[in-house]
């Protein structure tokens, strides 16, 4: 049974509650410390509220005692971080996602790690986030860090703190009344359908397994590993149809991995057209020919997109050649066109990476009318909101198309009754 005291202010005001619990005897029948917790009453609660969380507190506190799961909000921020990262990980949290949460503790322990989670507040953040933006904290640039950055960190403390109130060790969220920077959203960088035209007709002068991958990225909208993870019994010929089920990553701890899509909304099949298609079975009569001559020397992975020996490729690779294939044509283009007068130059290929592919196919299906839910299930978002959130500007811009349609069709019907 837990003991309760109240503790009051000096002007005899309850500010908060300490639970204790009987922890028993040791061996020698003396009374061990007690577990212990502090329950602090916040301002706006009224009596009613008071005595319903604190029965709450009271109740988990005592269940903890028993499981040996002891609510500590003595403990450091730093310590509970480590405690929320591995039940992260225990519970099923992406490695990519783990990764990136330790990078983003390296410069949010030295800041407030040694704050005990009770003490910690808004204000601490708050210079966490201004430190944050100084000069020379970039490791790349040697600059500042980007207000997208800096949002990061504080979404990753906002989501450790959850976790303590939740189980009861704080009262509230700081992060959650915390300040961090604003970010402005920066329009999808996409491809202008010549610039597309451009780029598949130099492509065909592309080795084959390239011209694959790279006519995949434009015509499925799917994501740099999602292709590279693609396998061919996830491809019915005969359908057009390929099934996006696999990630393909690597990360230094375990280097080219596989893991499930971003989202479950991810894993999704797709139509492709017939010329992709066809491109696909030349491929795999490639491919069959390298795998059969190299024999025993051949790693069966079954992936589309492998090195010499079958193994898959390093993700990375497709993003380098998006990088080389512009420059080779560029300057193959640069030299035709110092030949040239000036209305005959021929365009230079702007900067391609795999997600402007992602980003074109989105935004040339939103200006050609098709629904958002469409274009949202075809790229795989969790959301539909997060097709609306990334290219809402495309929106303005199809629903200002649809809005001329109309004002052309009714007026021209209007004009035609006029004139009769």
């Amino acid at each position: 049974m837990a003991n309760v005291q109240e503790r009051r202010n000096k002007d005899g005001e309850i500010i908060s509650y300490s639970i204790r619990v009987h922890k028993g005897r040791d061996m020698n029948g003396k009374q061990l410390k007690p577990y212990t917790m502090t329950f602090k009453v916040l301002p706006n609660w009224s009596e009613r509220k008071t005595q319903t969380e604190l029965k709450k507190a009271v109740v988990l506190f005592e269940e903890q005692c028993k499981k040996g799961i002891v609510a500590d909000n003595k403990q450091s921020f730093e310590r509970y971080a480590d405690y929320v990262i591995n039940l992260k990980e225990r519970t099923g949290v992406k490695h990519r996602t783990i990764v990136r949460y330790k990078e983003l503790l390296r410069r949010i322990i030295p800041a407030i790690g040694h704050l005990k989670l009770s003490e910690l507040k808004p204000q601490h953040l708050n210079a966490l986030y201004e430190q944050l933006s100084k000069d020379g904290l970039n490791k790349k640039t040697g600059k500042t860090l980007s207000n997208k950055t800096i949002l990061e960190h504080h979404r990753l403390i906002r989501t450790i703190l959850a976790q303590a109130e939740k189980e009861l060790l704080v009262q509230y969220n700081a992060a959650a009344k915390a300040t961090p920077p604003k970010v402005d959203k920066k329009e999808a960088n996409y491809l202008q359908v010549e610039d597309v035209e451009n780029i598949l007709f130099y492509l065909q002068k592309e080795p084959l397994k390239q011209q694959v991958a790279m006519n995949l990225l434009i015509f499925t909208g799917c994501r740099r590993g999602e292709i590279m993870g693609l396998k061919w019994n996830k491809i019915d010929f005969k359908n057009n149809l390929i099934t996006i089920d696999t990630n393909l990553l690597y990360s230094k701890e375990r280097g080219i991995y596989e893991d499930t899509p971003k989202t479950e909304q991810s894993k999704r099949v797709i139509n492709i057209p017939i010329t992709v298609m066809e491109l696909l079975k030349t491929y795999r009569k490639e491919y069959n020919t390298k795998r059969l001559a190299l024999g025993s020397y051949w790693n069966d992975t079954g992936f589309v997109f492998v090195q010499e020996n079958g193994k898959p490729m390093h993700p990375d690779t497709l993003t380098d050649y998006c990088s080389k294939f512009r420059n080779k044509y560029n300057a193959i283009i640069e030299q035709e066109n110092s030949k040239k007068s000036h209305k005959e130059k021929l365009r230079l290929l702007p900067h391609i990476n795999p997600h402007a592919f992602r980003h074109t196919q989105a935004s040339i299906l939103i200006l050609s009318g098709l629904d958002c839910t469409t274009v949202s299930k075809r790229l795989g978002h969790a959301k539909t909101s997060t097709t609306t959130d990334i290219y809402g500007h495309l929106l303005q811009k199809a629903d200002a198309k649809a809005s001329n349609i109309l004002t052309n069709l009714f007026y021209k019907e209007h004009n035609k009754k006029i004139s009769k």
